[in-house]
């Protein structure tokens, strides 16, 4: 993990789990996850184990005091690649001003040229959704989920996001 990535452990944030807060006045819709307290809900809500992903870094929806969706960013292949793998519990999670935010910190502050993420083949909104959002498909994973559902692989370039 780089410098870059480290240096976000160290931003403040307001995340609200189940009722509980973290201490601090929640000041946005969107906030950073300081302490990754919405990894292992947004992985129990996936499906998937919470150390399966190697996340560095996450932002939190949070509206009116309540969670409602986390963006996880995780280690790619290379320094230049993130991940993302998003649960969410409600459509108002996406905005421009998230949007902005989100591309921001991955082909801005961290410095990336490549967003990649999965997403299942039987899920038509998600994939309508990166579609519009300007992600590429790269190909198919045939059986990946535990189910035996294939997921389709999508990636964005830095000179290909519209959302900077």
């Amino acid at each position: 993990m780089n410098k870059e990535r480290e240096s976000y452990n160290s931003l403040p944030v307001a995340v609200t789990i189940g009722g509980q807060t973290n201490g601090k006045e929640a000041v946005s819709d969107v906030l950073w996850d300081k302490d990754l307290l919405t990894v292992p809900w947004a992985c129990r809500g996936l499906g998937i184990p919470p150390d399966s992903l190697r996340v560095f870094m996450a932002l939190a929806f949070v509206r009116n005091g309540k969670l409602f969706g986390s963006l996880l960013f995780h280690d790619g292949y290379a320094e230049k690649d993130v991940w993302w793998t998003l649960y969410t519990v409600h459509p108002l999670w996406c905005c421009r001003r998230f949007l902005k935010k989100a591309f921001r910190a991955a082909f801005v502050d961290l410095n990336c040229q490549r967003i990649g993420l999965l997403v299942r083949a039987d899920n038509t909104r998600s994939l309508q959704l990166v579609r519009r959002l300007g992600f590429q498909e790269e190909g198919r994973l045939r059986h990946l989920c535990a189910d035996k559902t294939d997921c389709l692989a999508f990636s964005m370039l830095k000179e290909e996001c519209r959302w900077l």
